[in-house]
């Protein structure tokens, strides 16, 4: 229920090329859950926000922390026959609990996923105090990252509390080329990306070309300190797909957090056939092992480099890695799998509460 990632709009941007990577016809594959038992309905957006509505929105962001506005343009189709919400993010969970707390919604249940919520915790008293009152009433929390579900229940002991496992679309997958060449590149906007590692790291490596596909404006100032990093201004997803065509390593630097960082660029390399270094923090090793990605520890150059100049000169490892992990993601983590948790768990609150 962010603004943006409503079905029609998500899906005529989707169609036209416009939603970079490894995308789904609509947003995350929650309609992948569409069965006999289940109908999923996803939230729509407005057509084209005027400055005003977008104003008002803002507005409210910036003083709840969360975008209520997207969830109250919603209200009559989550307070009309829904007999449960499936959220991706925090902001979505607590604009949900809000709307159902206003009009007594207490009929409908609530998974509510979060993302960010445990590393941005809010400082602010008040804030802490508004966020708690929301979330002890939310029937299932669940987090993408084990360390901050973890985590999750020591703060919010009386709620239950799941650790789901999200995957990407993985229907056409491309298989290993060999190469003898080819681009380095890194992707992602991500906060918790690690780009003064990653320069360091080029600074070390004259004779190699770094290709940054992203729009972080810490990355591109960094990028224009050094002259074998490249920014790669993409902008259809089919310029994507040839930016990991011409890649021989894609690398996922980060800086420690919670929340599985890097995890859909992962996912992607994975999908695209070409091998993954990957900073091992976030949790994401209760998603991959050794022999799927090649994990570097945090905050170091040196070994950043050396895993580099090792895949480099290691086609065989290579190879085996995107077998690997394409293996394991086609059969155990995909959008089909993803989806099908929350049906798992939905089908639980139906035992519970008996109301499908």
């Amino acid at each position: 229920m962010s603004y943006g990632y409503g079905a029609r709009n998500w899906n005529n941007r989707f169609r036209q090329g416009k939603i970079l990577g490894t995308n789904e016809p609509y947003a995350y594959g929650y309609h992948r859950a569409n069965s006999d038992k289940i109908k999923v309905t996803y939230s729509e957006d407005i057509v084209k926000e005027n400055p005003i509505q977008k104003s008002v929105r803002y507005a409210a962001r910036l003083i709840l922390g969360f975008d209520f506005i997207q969830v109250w343009r919603n209200r009559k189709e989550i307070a009309n026959g829904t007999d449960v919400v499936w959220t991706y993010n925090e902001s979505q969970t607590l604009g949900v609990m809000l709307l159902k707390k206003l009009f007594s919604l207490n009929k409908i249940k609530v998974i509510g996923q979060s993302v960010w919520l445990i590393d941005k915790w809010p400082k602010n008293k008040i804030r802490q105090m508004l966020y708690r009152w929301l979330l002890r009433d939310v029937d299932v929390l669940t987090f993408n990252s084990k360390v901050n579900s973890d985590i999750a229940k020591r703060m919010f002991p009386n709620n239950r509390i799941e650790f789901t496992k999200f995957g990407i679309r993985c229907d056409e997958m491309i298989p290993y080329s060999e190469k003898n060449t080819g681009n380095i590149i890194a992707v992602g906007n991500d906060r918790s990306r690690d780009w003064n590692t990653l320069a360091v790291c080029a600074s070390h490596m004259k004779d190699e070309k770094f290709f940054l596909a992203t729009q972080s404006a810490s990355a591109i100032a960094i990028a224009g300190k050094h002259p074998n990093m490249i920014i790669a201004g993409l902008k259809t997803n089919d310029d994507m797909a040839s930016f990991y065509d011409k890649a021989i390593l894609v690398i996922v630097p980060l800086e420690r957090n919670n929340y599985v960082s890097g995890l859909t660029v992962v996912e992607e390399s994975g999908v695209m056939g070409v091998p993954c270094i990957v900073t091992d923090t976030g949790g994401l090793r209760d998603y991959f092992n050794d022999d799927m990605v090649y994990f570097v520890p945090p905050n170091d150059p040196e070994a950043l480099r050396n895993a580099i100049k090792f895949l480099l000169d290691n086609q065989d490892k290579r190879a085996q890695m995107v077998k690997n992990i394409q293996d394991y993601m086609k059969n155990s983590l995909n959008s089909e799998t993803y989806a099908k948790e929350y049906v798992d768990i939905t089908m639980d609150l139906n035992r519970s509460y008996h109301w499908i």
